[in-house]
């Protein structure tokens, strides 16, 4: 039996009463019947990253350059990514961004992804005739964590958006040390040869946008770029919640507050 949005409604706001929910940015207390995971205040101050951007990775510049330097001098294989919004650090302390990322990654608030995906919907920087694929995890980090984040924010953004989805594409053929807190120049080391196409088929001749939920450096979505333009896709672009508006060498650092030592992107 298929259950109508006012029953579902109704079915949320009950057991909003019996369990309230709290904000998973600032733990706050969700009102009854809620429909996200975070708060309406910690929704508006998450702001698209500020003009001038980097056409390729989308790094807020500052000053006249045309393009951020680590772009020049090592062009991805991915033709652009956009974020959704922008990771922020305030008085050494994670913003309510990072703590809802946190929340859906390691702290088994995966309604969180649901609230994003709907954030990446509305601000959708892509043409429509794509197919999503989610950036994999390698198993281990999986069985940790225990669910897939990043195929979670996919969907959710396909059900907001009526985009396609493509899973199990892209796979993870062994792990890697963490991310979080190596340079651009590491990052891309340790990800050589990382990701496979398990299933080429679908990729062949497509439009790709990845989906994840922070970009730091781009060195894991260059490497799933390359992976998938070497399967036959026709253009790869990256979709993320969050960017950080740093330089490499200052996004490591970034990276490893935002993952709590646990990874990066």
């Amino acid at each position: 039996m298929t259950v109508g949005p006012r029953v579902a409604r109704w079915v949320r706001m009950l057991l909003d009463a019996c369990i309230p929910r709290t904000c998973a940015g600032c733990s706050t207390t969700l009102a009854v019947g809620h429909g996200a995971a975070v708060c309406s205040a910690c929704t508006t101050a998450m702001l698209p990253p500020p003009a001038p951007l980097c056409p390729r990775c989308g790094l807020p510049l500052v000053g006249a350059t045309a393009s951020c330097p680590d772009c020049i001098r090592h062009p991805p294989a991915f033709a652009t990514a956009r974020a959704a919004t922008v990771y922020r650090r305030e008085d050494a302390r994670l913003n309510p961004l990072a703590r809802a990322i946190h929340a859906l990654k390691y702290g088994g608030r995966r309604d969180v992804a649901a609230t994003f995906g709907a954030l990446l919907a509305a601000r959708w920087p892509f043409d429509r005739d794509v197919l999503l694929v989610p950036v994999p995890s390698h198993p281990a980090r999986l069985r940790a964590r225990g669910h897939d984040h990043a195929l979670r924010l996919a969907r959710a953004l396909a059900r907001c958006s009526g985009l396609a989805l493509a899973t199990g594409v892209l796979v993870r053929r062994r792990p890697t040390p963490a991310q979080a807190r190596l340079a651009a120049g590491r990052r891309r080391q340790n990800l050589a040869d990382a990701f496979v196409v398990g299933r080429p088929a679908l990729v062949r001749g497509q439009r790709i946008v990845l989906v994840d939920d922070v970009l730091t450096t781009g060195a894991t979505a260059d490497a799933c770029a390359r992976a998938l333009l070497a399967a036959g896709a026709r253009r790869v672009d990256v979709c993320v919640v969050a960017r950080t508006p740093f330089a490499p060498a200052q996004a490591a650092h970034e990276g490893a507050a935002l993952e709590g030592g646990r990874g990066g992107r």
